[in-house]
């Protein structure tokens, strides 16, 4: 079971107050072909009047497979030559996963460079460093890199037919 917090967000496009609305099931498939149920408080802004979905840190937005799961495929630590990859997803869906990834790599580095630069963080004028430090360093750099860019008001882009 994921715990959500406990305090009230703030908008991330507006900075407005977020106020309760409901809450939804979502599934989340696990490691080992494990599927759980997730309830997912949903928020609407008193100010723009946005709705915004809390996910925890092991949801990829429009993704049902846990962050773990997708990082070790980008990675290439899940591969479908594995011997326990009977119960990972297909071929084709970690493909698309990684066209995902190729599709926004270039926006999550401007989402890292913005955010660094409005951080006062001197990072050489380079995002690839910093999303290349991030992933070289940090066991869950996607949970990590998604955070950021979505609880800054950030979007990326779902896979493109």
């Amino acid at each position: 079971m994921v715990e959500s917090s406990e305090d009230v967000p703030m908008c991330p496009l507006c900075g407005g107050q977020l106020r309760y609305r409901d809450s939804r099931p979502r599934i989340i498939r696990r490691e080992g072909g494990i599927k759980d149920q997730l309830l997912i408080r949903r928020f609407r802004c008193e100010d723009c009047h946005h709705y915004h979905s809390e996910l925890p840190d092991c949801v990829v937005p429009y993704k049902h497979y846990e962050t773990e799961t997708i990082s070790g495929v980008l990675e290439e630590i899940v591969t479908p030559a594995d011997a326990d990859s009977e119960n990972y997803p297909s071929e084709t869906t970690m493909e698309r996963w990684k066209e995902w990834y190729r599709q926004n790599k270039a926006n999550m580095e401007g989402h890292l460079q913005r955010i660094s630069y409005r951080l006062g963080l001197d990072n050489g004028g380079s995002a690839i460093r910093l999303l290349e430090y991030l992933k070289s360093t940090t066991e869950k750099w996607l949970e990590a890199i998604l955070r950021v860019i979505y609880n800054s008001g950030g979007y990326l882009a779902p896979i493109r037919a």
